[in-house]
């Protein structure tokens, strides 16, 4: 299975048996790591959606309470399990890592999107996942979005994020 991009790296591979079994053994241990309920812990991103090509990264959602209150007890406990807070400001969302166990922290293979559970961000980010896996169609299309960035975009993570918006926006105020 490919699982990982190093930092500044942006490359699709084609869509892996195993990813949703790695996300699964990442599940269970984020929910014995934290308590949090497997209802709190999601798969979303291209990896989760069947069948499409991927940046090689498991994407999960976390759900909490609320996102402007988050223990240092919880992020003490996903970093026993290898995820590390990252220093990017996203609004109502909290990211951490986990990264390629070489010592050098340079390889991503998990991100974790903390966001308040079934909040805003938490729905979109699920619609979007469901949208995308009822829809062939719509699934195709994204992946086509995505290799059309990669044919002609400079590479920089924040230039391919803002080239998807339009598309995740459209189909996240469908639903």
């Amino acid at each position: 299975m490919i699982l990982g991009l190093v930092q500044g790296e942006i490359h699709i591979v084609e869509h892996q048996v195993g990813w949703q079994e790695e996300f699964q053994k990442t599940r269970q241990a984020v929910h014995e790591a934290t308590g949090l309920r497997f209802d709190q812990i999601e798969h979303i991103g291209s990896t989760s959606i069947k069948g499409i090509k991927a940046k090689p990264m498991i994407d999960i959602a976390l759900g909490v309470d609320d996102i402007h209150m988050v223990s240092v007890e919880l992020l003490r406990s996903l970093k026993s399990i290898q995820f590390y807070r990252l220093q990017v400001a996203l609004e109502n969302e909290v990211v951490l890592a986990k990264f390629l166990d070489n010592g050098k922290l340079d390889k991503k293979t998990h991100i974790i999107h903390l966001v308040k559970y079934e909040g805003q961000k938490w729905n979109d980010l699920l619609s979007f996942r469901d949208h995308l896996n009822a829809s062939e169609s719509l699934a195709k299309e994204y992946e086509r979005l995505k290799l059309s960035y990669l044919s002609k975009g400079n590479g920089d993570m924040n230039d391919y994020t803002r080239f998807k918006e339009d598309f995740v926006r459209r189909i996240v105020e469908s639903r």
